[in-house]
């Protein structure tokens, strides 16, 4: 089957409106240093509605952090529902979301792009240079310095560009390649992603943690230890519940003593046996701090998969139909395994070693 009639004439609209912004607007980017004093005032665009994709920002944003003592840096996302997850950063001021429904309404798009050009910004910086809503975000705002990566395929209105990293390299990594802009290497900040989780918020994790257990029978111990597991996950990487049964019970048999909680979303809203405990939560940092109590959590790749792992659980990442090169956790204490032909025992057994060792 060819190519749909609808995405060839998308994509020659496209092209040839990037071909006419490069003819309207040359840029003249450079490969140099941007000077540092007086960057107070940053601006980070990546326009996607993915819970994965958000927190693959969590890297660059502590590095800016650590880069520009006193910056204040606003992000400029998709949705509004994972805002919550960039706010733990003392250096975020503000989180934008950037609504679908805008694109329908000439007038709230206008007062939208008046809002976003009301802050001048000393450094913007975009993270996908791929995106068109990010490259046309990035020319609207107002900013002395633009930042991104070297692209020859897409028009960008920046300033500067750093070359993409050759090779295999993490999604959430990649943007540290930018902080070459400043004269620092990607290792010279920290390689996992993070939501900041408070004290506080570990302590009302666990508490809230306790109650769902107290509420559903269960006679707590502070001693427990619990295993979360999460089913879900975008088509064909969403593993199937009779692979998970049969996961949970060789599981179950190697850990007698561990306390298994499902966790459910509105796609999987009944728990995968009787005996299993449960929670859902819409609240995402809400969510990332009750994971944070676990003593592991384990889903194939999915957005609460980078969710755990940033909330600082020990995360095991099932892979059926990605790469765990790419997309997989970054933790110390994570595990990512390729299911391939692998029994749901066998995954249970390996899964079973890594928790031992953690205790």
């Amino acid at each position: 089957m060819g190519v749909p009639l609808h995405s060839q004439l998308r994509k020659k609209i496209k092209n040839g409106s990037d071909a006419l912004l490069h003819f309207l607007f040359p840029t003249h980017v450079s490969h140099d240093r941007i000077p540092t004093e007086g960057i107070k005032r940053i601006l980070v665009i990546r326009i996607n509605y993915r819970i994965g994709n958000i927190l693959f920002t969590t890297p660059l944003l502590r590095a800016l952090e650590q880069r520009f003592l006193d910056a204040k840096i606003d992000v400029l996302i998709g949705a509004s529902y994972p805002a919550p997850l960039l706010k733990g950063f003392s250096c975020v001021e503000n989180v934008f979301d950037f609504p679908r429904k805008l694109l329908k309404n000439p007038r709230n798009a206008y007062l939208y792009i008046q809002k976003l050009r009301a802050t001048p910004y000393d450094l913007i910086v975009n993270l996908n240079t791929g995106s068109a809503s990010d490259r046309g975000a990035t020319f609207l705002a107002r900013g002395t310095y633009k930042l991104g990566f070297n692209s020859q395929d897409n028009w960008l209105p920046l300033t500067h560009v750093v070359d993409a990293p050759s090779g295999n390299v993490h999604e959430a990594l990649k943007p540290l390649t930018l902080m070459q802009a400043f004269g620092n290497k990607p290792t010279d900040f920290p390689q996992y992603m993070d939501i900041a989780l408070s004290q506080k918020e570990h302590e009302e994790g666990r508490k809230e943690l306790q109650k769902r257990l107290v509420d559903q029978g269960y006679h707590w111990e502070d001693n427990v230890k619990i295993i979360g597991m999460f089913r879900d996950a975008r088509f064909e990487k969403k593993i199937d519940n009779d692979w998970w049964k049969e996961w949970y019970l060789q599981m179950k048999q190697l850990n007698p003593t561990a306390v298994f909680v499902d966790i459910l979303s509105p796609d999987v809203p009944e728990k995968l046996s009787q005996e299993l405990y449960f929670l859902s939560e819409s609240n995402l940092r809400k969510l990332g701090a009750i994971l944070s109590q676990m003593e592991m959590f384990v889903c194939g790749d999915t957005g609460p998969m980078h969710l755990a792992s940033a909330s600082m659980v020990p995360t095991v990442a099932l892979f059926k139909a990605t790469t765990a090169e790419l997309y997989g956790t970054l933790g110390k204490k994570d595990l990512s395994l390729s299911i391939g032909s692998h029994s749901p025992q066998e995954i249970a057994t390996m899964v079973s070693d890594h928790y031992q060792n953690l205790l």
